[in-house]
């Protein structure tokens, strides 16, 4: 299941859950690779960093190094908490889950080298328009 909402600020995001039986890290991991592979359309260096999220565990953010050399994170991520699947009624001990949530800015910037996420905000049509 996936779906894209508008959160607090006018922000658009992508949110996923795979929930299954023996889905584990390694499963999340190839998925959010093989998107950002497509995304992107090239092979690019992701890295996996720890995190904390309530309703995940264990929980990461994934960074995309940009062109310009550093680091930025795009995505949060995690294993489904045993709790969050037990409290609507699956069982844990036999299916397991991951899911995902990202900006779609973000992934933008990197995508077409904007360098200023407030650049999405301004409502400048000139610059909106290019990302028809």
């Amino acid at each position: 299941m996936t779906t894209t909402r508008r959160i607090l600020r006018c922000s658009i995001r992508w949110k996923g859950l795979i929930v299954d039986t023996n889905i584990s890290f390694t499963n999340l991991k190839g998925t959010l690779h093989d998107f950002l592979r497509n995304f992107f359309e090239e092979d690019l260096q992701i890295r996996f960093r720890p995190s904390y999220f309530p309703f995940t565990e264990p929980s990461a953010e994934v960074d995309v190094m940009g062109k310009n050399g550093k680091w930025l994170e795009v995505l949060g991520c995690g294993m489904v908490h045993p709790n969050v699947l037990r409290n609507v009624g699956i069982d844990p001990e036999i299916y397991s889950g991951f899911a995902f949530g990202m900006g779609m800015e973000r992934l933008t910037m990197l995508r077409y080298g904007v360098t200023d996420l407030r650049s999405f905000f301004e409502n400048d049509l000139r610059f909106l328009k290019q990302f028809k």
